[in-house]
Parts: structure tokens; sequence; C-alpha cells
């Protein structure tokens, strides 16, 4: 209950960020609300410096241009200020943090490591199996159906690795440790709740690292007040809720089951109004909702005409139901004798 208590709050939105569910996601989000502050008051003060000038110096009789530059002393302090705060950014909170990020890498005995593989529009997901070991990989064996990652089938460590494509399955309160590379151009692997974004080059793997909140597990984002919300079906159209799922089952006074938990309101145009139509027509007047699954991986680099479609689903879960989930995944080992 505590835990359930304390994910309440892992999915309310901050002032220009997504839910942070990482561990160290505070101190960058810190960082990027003092540039907010910084950069609007330049904004303000370089705009009200320029409609002076507009109107100072506005073309008028008896005016004439100065062709020698104005020495003064104000505009030389303003200058001295900025680069001593932008030093003081980047002395003080970028290099900090980034140092303790970069040069803290989990140790290997206690992370949950995994690869992420990115081409055109997907993610790929490789996990070793109970042998902990990765089996080799070689693009000779790429088979675009049932070896998206090309696994070598030779290879005894990987006859228990685990692939997935569009999910990636992960523990909370445990350190994570993906390594990210490319099958064909730059990918940019980003998950905007975990402060986590890295571009996928063709030909490196590059790692990254963050820790999940403990109790921020996929079923608890679900049940917290913020990713659920009340729609009033007389005002709500198709267009805003065509995304998110009941979180309960709505019926009708003879009891039969309308939208039902778990459902959308339609995938077309047509089907959402209708549902909404038959939902204010039984005479219920608003409709909790929140999103089928609240947590994605995106690709935040531009990679092509369908670039948009490059997400991945990202599902969290305590130690017990991602060990459930891996034992569940696993492929059958058939021992060759």
């Amino acid at each position: 209950m505590e835990l359930l208590a304390q994910a309440a709050d892992f999915g309310t939105y901050g002032k220009w960020m997504p839910p942070n569910l990482s561990v160290r996601g505070g101190a960058i989000d810190q960082l990027i609300e003092i540039l907010h502050y910084f950069m609007a008051v330049l904004f303000v003060g370089w705009g009200i410096f320029f409609v002076y000038c507009l109107v100072r110096f506005r073309s008028g009789k008896g005016g004439s241009a100065q062709y020698h530059p104005v020495k003064g002393k104000a505009s030389k302090y303003a200058e001295v200020g900025v680069a001593i705060f932008e030093a003081v950014l980047l002395l003080g909170f970028s290099m900090p943090v980034w140092g303790e990020y970069k040069n803290d890498p989990p140790p290997a005995d206690k992370r949950v490591e995994v690869r992420a593989i990115g081409e055109q529009f997907q993610w790929n997901f490789h996990y070793p199996g109970p042998d902990g070991k990765f089996g080799r990989t070689n693009a000779k064996f790429i088979d675009n159906v049932s070896n998206t990652i090309g696994l070598d089938p030779d290879d005894p460590n990987g006859k228990d690795d685990i692939q997935t494509i569009g999910a990636l399955h992960l523990p909370v309160g445990r350190p994570i440790y993906v390594r990210i590379t490319s099958k064909d151009v730059i990918h940019s692997f980003a998950i905007p709740t975990m402060r986590v974004k890295q571009d996928a080059i063709p030909g490196m793997e590059v790692p990254v690292w963050f820790q999940i909140k403990e109790g921020a597990t996929t079923a608890n984002l679900l049940k917290s007040k913020s990713m659920n919300e009340d729609f009033d079906t007389a005002k709500t159209n198709w267009y805003r809720v065509r995304h998110l799922v009941a979180s309960k089952d709505y019926a009708d006074k003879s009891g039969q089951i309308i939208l039902a938990e778990g459902a959308g309101i339609g995938l077309s145009r047509d089907a959402g109004e209708k549902k909404l139509k038959q939902l204010r027509e039984a005479g219920i007047d608003s409709i909790n909702m929140h999103p089928e699954n609240p947590l994605e991986v995106i690709c935040a680099q531009l990679c092509g005409n369908s670039h948009f479609k490059m997400k991945a689903q990202l599902y969290t879960y305590d130690d017990a139901g991602f060990e459930a989930w891996k034992k569940s995944t696993v492929p059958e080992v058939i021992e060759e004798f």
C-alpha cells in the first residue's frame, strides 16, 4: 500500500517535463528548470532593450546617424554577468551531474543488462537468458521475422536468450544497463520519463544506465490518480480519447457492457462517436480513462519517412514480476545428445 501511495505521485507532471521515474532524474530536471528561468530573464531583458531602441532611435527630424560604437559600461557588465552565470551552470551544475552519472556505471554483477538495437522503424531488444550470457550476433543471421537481431543459432550461450520487438521489460529499484546500437541509420534511444537519451550509431555500441524508482511499476502507475482522467461524455469527442482505455466497465441499465475495462473507444472517428453516443443514451455522464500503457521508448532522431512510428512500449515490474516475465518468455531449450 505504501508503494502504491508513492506511485500516485510518480505520474505527476512537472512544469515542463513528463513524470520523473528515474532515481537520478531530479538533478537533471533542476538543471533544465534553471536554464529555462535564465533564458526567460535574457529574453525579457533583450526584448525590453529592443523595444527601447526602436522607440528611442526611431527616424525623425533633426536626427543623424552615429558611426562610432557606443562605449557603455552597462552592456559590458551585462555580458560579463551572463558569462559568469554560464560558467557557474557549466562547472557548478552540469559537469557534476554529468560526472556523477557517467563515472559511476553499475557493477556488472548487480545490474540488469539489455541490448537495444534500432532499425527503420522499430526497436529490437535482446536479453540474456538464465545463464546470464548474451549469445553472439552477426548480420548474416538476421531474419526480419524470427531473428531481428541476428542471433547466432550455433552459439550455446544464445539458446536461452530473449528477443522482443517494440516492447522493453524492466524491473524497478535495480540498476539498468542498456547497450545501444543500430542496424541501419542513426537513431536516438530515448525514454523521457527516465531522463535517458542516447544516439544509436551503426557499428558502435554505446551504453547508458539508469534506475527506475521503487514502486513505479506499470500496474501501480495505471492505478495512480494522474494517469486516470474523467471525461464528460456530452462534451468530449473521439479525438480526445482515441488513445485511451477505460479504467472500469461501463454498462447500461440492463447490465449490458457498452465500454469494457481496458477497451478503447474505437479506432475510427465514426466508431468512437457512435460509442460515445451509446454511453450518453445509457445515462453515463462521464467515463474514467487512462493510457493503455503509460511508458514508452521513442526515437528522438529524425530517421526516415516513418520516424513517427518508431516507438516501443516500456513495461516495469517488481522483482517477482520481472522474473515471472522472463520465465514465461525464455525459449524452450532442447538438449541435443
